[in-house]
């Protein structure tokens, strides 16, 4: 079938906002989705409900961010409530098709975003996502394409479980060790670790000869403020829009080109801890040197020894809970190093704190590279759509330069 624009071939259903009274944050009704700040890697991850949801998305949408330039995506796991910096996107016949509509936003989204209107928040409209520009295809070729992409988003997908996998081995870790005290009630780890450990608790109830501390006694918030003048193009820019909720594994960036105000430079292996609505659970560590808004803390720690101590610290429930609780303002609660610098933790001697840095860092190398992996399937997969839909290349090709890339 000859395909002129999206709408040809997709249903758009733009978001619409409840009402304020039936929102809430414990669970009842519908999961909301307003904008970027819930969208995950992959899927969303939703901090309010409504039992009004005026307009939803069906599982296996694709939902696109229109507020806000962003132009993020994320596929539908479950229903959703979506408000209006949402909307829904699916294929009107045919599901498998999902992955051919998000490759051609993906490849249109520059000029899609350039035409949003509005000066504090730009948005895309309906009839701008319906003219989207869809080249003639076969039947044939739309599944061909489906095809590839979709397999590409699997890889993507498969390495974002895999980092999820390897957070929580990390995270079990640190609990075990430095909060519940697991290798001093039971003797289970290999003795050359086990050994680093004391035998008995104290009359606190902590390891005998540890200390109660502060995440400010082994970490550091550096000031290093950057003026936009100061900063080239293809920077790399975090802002908190780019940071996922619950996961360490910071995946996205842009450059800073369109940055113009200042920032705060983080180099590579640093950590971020988004300071704004921090109920919000965003921490990771950087993957690469760059800036990123002032509204992200950037944490070091005092030694290496203590750098995965203070990671896994920064990203757990306990922390997160506690910036929360101690945050000031009340529409827009933030937290500061001062007060994330004050919380209480339980300090080890520097054997047991090395143990776990020479534990926790091969796991969160591997994440790393994964998350350069994934970029580099995203980046492959924009290159080969065109391509593929053009026909310059056939399948074979295409899977033969995925498989270069994976």
């Amino acid at each position: 079938m000859a395909s002129n624009q999206l709408s040809d071939i997709a249903e758009i259903v733009m978001g619409q906002s409840p009402s304020g009274e039936t929102c809430n944050q414990n669970g009842e009704g519908t999961p909301l989705l307003n904008g970027p700040t819930e969208f995950g890697p992959h899927h969303p991850s939703p901090v309010q409900f409504t039992t009004d949801a005026r307009k939803r998305a069906k599982p296996g949408d694709l939902l696109f961010c229109v507020r806000g330039s962003t132009g993020r995506m994320n596929w539908a796991d479950q229903e959703y409530a979506i408000g209006r910096g949402v909307a829904a996107i699916r294929h009107r016949t045919n599901p498998q098709l999902q992955p051919l509509i998000r490759g051609l936003i993906e490849g249109q989204l520059s000029e899609l975003l350039q035409s949003a209107t509005g000066s504090t928040f730009p948005n895309v409209s309906a009839r701008q996502l319906a003219e989207l520009f869809i080249p003639d295809l076969s039947a044939e070729q739309m599944e061909l394409c489906a095809e590839l992409l979709s397999s590409l988003d699997d890889k993507i997908e498969l390495n974002r479980r895999t980092n999820e996998t390897l957070e929580e081995m990390t995270r079990a870790t640190f609990k075990d060790w430095f909060v519940d005290f697991g290798p001093i009630r039971a003797p289970y780890l290999a003795p050359e670790i086990w050994d680093l450990f004391p035998d008995a608790l104290d009359d606190e109830d902590k390891p005998v000869g540890w200390r109660q501390g502060t995440l400010a006694d082994v970490a550091d918030s550096p000031r290093r403020g950057i003026s936009p003048a100061d900063v080239a193009e293809d920077t790399p820019y975090i802002g908190l829009e780019h940071m996922p909720r619950r996961s360490i594994a910071l995946s996205e960036w842009e450059g800073a080109g369109k940055v113009t105000s200042n920032k705060s430079v983080f180099k590579k292996g640093e950590f971020l801890f988004g300071k704004l609505r921090p109920y919000f659970h965003k921490v990771g560590f950087a993957p690469l040197d760059g800036i990123c808004s002032t509204d992200i803390v950037v944490v070091i720690p005092r030694a290496p020894e203590w750098g995965a101590f203070t990671l896994a610290c920064m990203s757990s429930d306990e922390f997160v809970d506690y910036t929360d609780q101690t945050s000031t303002g009340t529409k827009m609660p933030r937290t500061s190093w001062k007060t994330m610098g004050q919380y209480k933790v339980c300090l080890p001697s520097e054997q047991p704190a090395r143990a776990f840095q020479s534990v926790a860092q091969p796991l969160l190398d591997r994440v790393g590279a994964n998350i350069h992996e994934a970029r580099a399937l995203a980046q492959t997969r924009d290159l080969l759509l065109p391509k593929l839909m053009s026909g310059e290349i056939r399948l074979v090709e295409a899977e033969k330069v995925v498989e270069a890339v994976a």
